[in-house]
């Protein structure tokens, strides 16, 4: 009985779909046009919220073709990166290259391009913060995209920071936390987390405290937020303020200290 249900229901459909496969595509065209202008359109609001209000760091994708309109207009696609903030100017560093493609740029920021000696020019280049909105009206400022941790589109564009280091206590510190910060600052998370693990197991305060930021933020491997939490406890005894500090973050995110 169930299975000629099955197969009943399977027939019904199938009818269905042919009778009407025009209006069933048309609706798959229509419904997939409407998420790609819905997404079209977040993605506008996102940069224009982080034009408005950018930061260190933000990598701005301009046309210098548009800027130049003393000239017959060709596209001169190229990167730049805020370096300085402040309510009358945005400072960036300009990237040497210019792109005859859009895409050839995006390809250049996934490559971690811009991690490269001499990308980006010597001198900064300053753009009023009143003309940052109408570059991008008109095109000559075509996209902008804030770092996820340290990638834009995939790519590395900055420096990760060092965990937390003190000059007053780096005597104290053991050689695997030591080790683990200098791998944690290349890159290398899953062997920076193990040289962490060795530093926590001696008891380091500052090693409890990068291993438990690490297992936190899933850097390095999976996620433990009860690890972290124990972790953080263990040196925040020991007087760790940033271990406290983190704590108070952790409890307030998570009800994992309940």
């Amino acid at each position: 009985m169930i299975k000629h249900a099955i197969f009943r229901s399977h027939d019904i459909i199938s009818e269905l779909l042919s009778r009407y496969k025009a209006i069933v595509i048309a609706f798959i065209i229509i419904a997939f046009c409407a998420h790609w202008i819905a997404k079209h359109q977040r993605t506008q609001q996102l940069q224009y919220t982080w034009l408005e209000a950018p930061k260190v760091d933000d990598v701005i994708m301009v046309d210098i073709g548009k800027m130049q309109t003393d000239r017959v207009y060709q596209a001169q696609y190229r990167i730049a990166q805020v370096i300085a903030v402040n309510d009358s100017q945005l400072t960036l560093k300009q990237g040497r290259y210019t792109y005859a493609r859009k895409r050839d740029a995006r390809r250049a920021i996934q490559l971690d391009n811009l991690m490269v000696d001499d990308y980006f020019q010597a001198a900064p280049w300053h753009i009023p913060r009143s003309q940052v909105m109408p570059y991008y009206q008109s095109g000559a400022i075509y996209a902008a995209y804030r770092p996820n941790d340290i990638y834009v589109l995939g790519g590395i564009v900055k420096q990760r920071a060092l965990p937390h280091f003190p000059k007053h206590q780096r005597a104290a510190l053991s050689a695997e936390n030591s080790q683990g910060i200098g791998l944690y600052q290349r890159g290398e998370l899953v062997a920076a987390r193990e040289a962490f693990e060795l530093a926590a197991k001696s008891k380091d305060q500052w090693g409890m405290y990068n291993l438990a930021t690490m297992l936190i933020a899933a850097e390095g491997g999976e996620q433990n937020l009860q690890r972290g939490f124990e972790l953080l406890k263990s040196a925040s005894a020991q007087g760790n303020v940033k271990a406290k500090e983190a704590l108070t973050s952790l409890c307030t995110l998570h009800q994992i200290c309940e």
